[in-house]
């Protein structure tokens, strides 16, 4: 049970976080708008020109209100991105700031003058630190997989425009080749589709050419696959060869053609290439999709992993900045505030170069993610020796 002193810090540790969030978010969003704005100003005088074409009349005032509305709109939505990348950071400095104005204004000293030892103080830090972390979990698992369409809009614009393609080989169909012109997002069409088919499934070199293929998911009647509508050249079925047959599965006297592939639409472009849009529900799927490539298994492994770990990293970075703040001998508080911030760099620093490690194939996504944990941890127990008694 907290105390009134617990409930004291926890006040405060959220207090401060919710500042620094804010303060930070606010200087990301001016320098960004200011390097930027011209791209909001184009798609509003766009949209200006196309209402007037319209006949529709557009005003000064309009035009000024159009383009606060996308700046706002663009904004709110990296909200959750921009916690996504400093939240952890920014917990583990909330509680840092708290223990070094515990330290400024004395408030620890009736604390361990009444024989409580410094580090029950971690309870209300820790206690704050699980609490936002949760808010990280709920913004990841839930908040961010839902806005993902619009964290990929281009700034000003109102929807997601065509996204470039990023050619895929479908492993579970003896390394397919897919590639296209353009997708277009809002309608979950790939453009100017191209099915290079390997030599299991037809004999010789066979590339289906579409002017657009379709996604359609696994249901009761239908496995997933691609349905290819309006082919350049109609597809010859004596050139498919037995297993192929079985893939491919032609349509309207050859015209169309319905590919069955576990390689899904959003896997061409960068919502399947990049983990922070991804549940970690959907993460699991894709890492046990035979049809991903073992390279994006490996990326898609080591964000699942850093997801298990970034918690726990939090807690133990407070557990390292308490006995770096109230050291029991040191010249000053801006001396110990300088230690702590060394020290928490270097574990920093540590992390994130096993995460490229691990990002480069060159140690095992959960080997990369691990270690940080027993190194920080290891240094949680070298300096709980200095804390003040």
């Amino acid at each position: 049970m907290l105390t009134t002193f617990d409930r004291y810090l926890l006040k405060r540790m959220l207090h401060t976080f919710v500042v620094f969030f804010i303060a930070t978010y606010g200087l990301y969003v001016v320098i960004d708008l200011f390097t930027n704005v011209d791209a909001f100003q184009l798609e509003s005088q766009n949209a200006a020109a196309a209402a007037e074409s319209a006949g529709e009349s557009w005003s000064d005032q309009q035009a000024f209100l159009d383009l606060v509305r996308r700046i706002t709109l663009y904004y709110f939505y990296r909200t959750s991105d921009f916690l996504e990348l400093a939240g952890s950071i920014l917990i583990t400095v909330s509680a840092t700031t708290v223990l070094g104005l515990l330290e400024k204004h004395s408030e620890s000293h009736p604390v361990l003058a009444a024989g409580i030892p410094a580090f029950r103080l971690l309870k209300p830090l820790l206690t704050g630190a699980a609490v936002l972390n949760l808010a990280l979990v709920v913004n990841q698992e839930l908040v961010i997989p839902a806005i993902a369409l619009p964290l990929q809009t281009p700034r000003g614009s109102n929807q997601a425009k065509e996204q470039q393609v990023i050619p895929v080989y479908d492993y579970s169909n003896y390394m397919m080749h897919i590639d296209g012109e353009s997708l277009s997002v809002r309608d979950s069409r790939l453009d100017q589709a191209s099915f290079n088919l390997p030599e299991e499934l037809a004999q010789g070199v066979l590339t289906l050419r579409a002017e657009s293929a379709v996604y359609a998911p696994k249901t009761a009647t239908h496995p997933s696959g691609w349905l290819l509508k309006n082919l350049t050249v109609v597809v010859d079925a004596e050139r498919l060869t037995d297993e192929g047959r079985l893939k491919i599965q032609l349509r309207n006297a050859g015209r169309d053609v319905f590919v069955i592939s576990d390689v899904s639409f959003d896997q061409l472009y960068d919502q399947g290439r990049n983990p922070k849009l991804l549940s970690s529900v959907e993460l699991v799927k894709r890492i046990r999709n035979p049809a991903t490539g073992s390279m994006t298994v490996r990326q898609q492994s080591l964000a699942l992993h850093s997801r298990i770990t970034r918690p726990i990293l939090s807690l133990l970075t407070i557990a390292i900045a308490l006995p770096m703040v109230l050291r029991r001998e040191s010249p000053s508080l801006i001396f110990n505030l300088a230690v702590c911030g060394t020290v928490l760099t270097a574990t920093f620093a540590a992390t994130q170069g096993f995460l490229l490690l691990g990002s480069g194939g060159w140690l095992r996504p959960d080997i990369a993610a691990w270690v940080p944990v027993i190194l920080t941890g290891a240094t949680t127990s070298w300096t709980a020796s200095y804390v003040q008694t």
